[in-house]
């Protein structure tokens, strides 16, 4: 049986959609299943440190972000200062979360990957030539999707998690 992309990642955070666009970026074929129907308004971070701007250059992707808050080289609830890093980064960016999942969004869209908005994952079955997914779709009909791989990017409750049998993180 073949599969209908090489990867599926569920979950459209940060972490899901930065993902999608590395792999799609390399040649990958690329899904990402979320079960929200649009973005998230949520801030769970607020801040993007040094290390993580530099992650985000090597793509391209941090002049875009330092456009979105104001740069901190001072934190000032600890007093540390980070202006002497030897990094072009030397501060906190104070930006939203949605702020940064819209970046990573428009890149994966750019490499080609799929988004499947207001889908939820509830199976996941893995065999030995790959993972049947069973989606609930918009519609509340079930669809089954296949993949090579399937990650599991969907956050503490995640469907991936319990289906390979592992604890919801904490």
């Amino acid at each position: 049986m073949g599969s209908d992309v090489d990867v599926l990642v569920v979950g459209a955070g940060p972490a899901g959609l930065l993902l999608a666009g590395d792999l799609a970026e390399t040649g990958v074929r690329c899904t990402v299943v979320e079960r929200r129907e649009g973005e998230s308004q949520l801030t769970r971070a607020f801040a993007v440190h040094a290390r993580t701007m530099e992650q985000l250059d090597t793509r391209g992707l941090a002049d875009d972000l330092l456009m979105t808050g104001p740069r901190n080289p001072i934190l000032q609830f600890l007093r540390i200062d980070l202006s002497h890093l030897p990094t072009r980064y030397p501060h906190v960016l104070v930006t939203p979360q949605y702020n940064t999942e819209r970046l990573f969004l428009a890149r994966a869209l750019e490499h080609g990957v799929n988004i499947m908005r207001a889908h939820e994952v509830t199976g996941v079955q893995q065999d030995p030539t790959g993972v049947d997914v069973t989606v609930k779709t918009p519609a509340g009909t079930e669809q089954s999707l296949r993949a090579d791989y399937v990650v599991g990017a969907d956050g503490r409750n995640s469907c991936v998690r319990q289906s390979l049998g592992l604890p919801s993180s904490t």
